[in-house]
């Protein structure tokens, strides 16, 4: 029978497996960030130069465009939000609107938005999570999905600052 001298094979164990676990941790880790954009996906650029907090804010790409309106003016934290979004030119299957935040994790917010009479008009509520941070910085983003697995993302940017109550 054949024995295995043990403590004289473990130096040379030892290498080869700290060389498997790192190639192992290396090919996971970068497997994450092999990400490629999806080709079904078309994010038009960031609205930025509008404030949600007193009106409705238009993007547009070419021939469509889409209208978004929150209300009430300004807009509060934790308290019920109205959704008005108008699109023209574009045909959706559904449309939700998805709050995150962008300067701090605010878990998941999104919202179906429901058709109000066939005119390109889409309703709903939602509401921004009380946060700690005197600036919140939130990215509101459209997202509407078409026929053959399509999708539109319009994005916005918000910023909410709480104030204190006395």
């Amino acid at each position: 029978m054949l024995k295995l001298n043990t403590p004289l094979l473990m130096p040379l164990f030892k290498p080869a497996f700290k060389y498997t676990l790192f190639l192992l941790s290396y090919l996971l880790l970068t497997a994450c960030n092999n990400q490629t954009p999806d080709e079904n996906i078309t994010v038009w650029p960031m609205v930025e130069d509008c404030s949600l907090h007193n009106q409705a804010c238009l993007a547009s790409n070419g021939e469509q465009s889409v209208s978004l309106k929150i209300s009430p003016d300004p807009i509060p934290i934790a308290m019920p939000l109205g959704i008005e979004l108008t699109v023209k030119n574009i045909q959706a299957e559904k449309i939700e609107l998805d709050i995150s935040g962008a300067n701090m994790y605010m878990g998941y917010n999104r919202v179906t938005l429901i058709p109000d009479g066939g005119t390109g008009r889409y309703i709903g509520s939602t509401m921004l999570a009380f946060c700690t941070v005197e600036k919140m910085q939130w990215k509101i983003t459209l997202m509407i999905h078409q026929k053959g697995g399509k999708q539109i993302q319009v994005p916005y940017l918000l910023e909410t600052q709480m104030h204190e109550i006395y």
